[in-house]
């Protein structure tokens, strides 16, 4: 059996799940595999599958992260289980399909205007706000894990490497890197500096997103073409201060992508607040 947990078809798939009816796959990483699908009595769903041999620990601990949180913001978590699919042992979540377009999507479609920009920027705010209340830190803020709903707004996707930050790290202190995404990783997640993991954290990528969405561009992956690039210009670029957005604005990004974990905003609500002041 290939180490590919889906180079199978999906009569295997009908057979493992058989009152599940799927109807396309919606994206794979690692050892998960999400798909979009009609189930009873939940009616639309996506269906996520993960080999379960592969760091179980921290599927249990994504699982309990994203059932803590409900819509708006985050999608509901129906129920979860085990199964065996093609004689692999496998966790399976059924939550809430949001139907929308990914924030990547959006922004590859062409400039997002002022006001999209304050929106998706403080309803994300929200949500890690809601986040850093319960003592958990994203750790993977990127606009393939934000959908923008024309119903609810904007919301957050995949805990996949989530941090509860009075538990245990699952991440071995001599592993070089901690788990990121790089272009929105923020240096201690590069160095894997676990105590410095906090709220502000997810404010470096918060940050990254909103200079994103202003500019165009990632300031970290621009010009860069493989990962190590972007993570050694993470850790050395300043990025150049936006001159097309309200300088206070501006200040405020600039101010999230420092550096120095201290240097940056105290938390997710302070900027929130700071935000309702300026005007775009």
């Amino acid at each position: 059996m290939s180490e590919n947990l889906f180079s199978v078809d999906s009569i295997v798939l009908a057979q493992a799940f058989p009152d599940i009816e799927f109807e396309a796959k919606l994206g794979e990483g690692g050892q998960k595999y999400v798909y979009r699908a009609q189930t009873q009595p939940e009616g639309r769903v996506a269906f996520k599958i993960i080999k379960s041999n592969q760091q179980i620990e921290r599927t249990i601990r994504e699982i309990n992260a994203a059932s803590s949180f409900s819509p708006p913001r985050f999608p509901q978590i129906y129920r979860y289980g085990n199964a065996n699919v093609a004689n692999i042992d496998v966790v399976y979540i059924v939550e809430q399909f949001v139907d929308g377009v990914s924030l990547r999507d959006r922004i590859n479609a062409g400039a997002l205007n002022d006001a999209e920009v304050f929106k998706v920027g403080s309803e994300l705010l929200m949500a890690l706000t809601e986040i850093s209340e319960k003592n958990l830190v994203h750790r993977d803020i990127k606009p393939e894990n934000i959908m923008l709903s024309s119903s609810t707004g904007v919301v957050l996707l995949d805990f996949g490497i989530a941090r509860h930050l009075d538990l245990t790290s699952l991440t071995h202190d001599v592993a070089m890197f901690g788990p990121m995404t790089p272009g929105y990783a923020a240096p201690e997640q590069i160095n894997n500096d676990k105590r410095s993991i906090s709220a502000r954290t997810d404010l470096f990528a918060w940050g990254i997103l909103m200079y994103e969405m202003i500019s165009g561009f990632n300031p970290f992956t621009q010009g860069c073409t493989t990962p190590a690039e972007v993570l050694m210009k993470t850790l050395k670029f300043e990025p150049e201060t936006l001159q097309s957005c309200n300088p206070e604005l501006s200040r405020i990004i600039n101010w999230c992508m420092k550096k120095q974990v201290h240097r940056r905003p105290p938390s997710p609500s302070y900027i929130f607040e700071l935000l309702k002041g300026v005007l775009l």
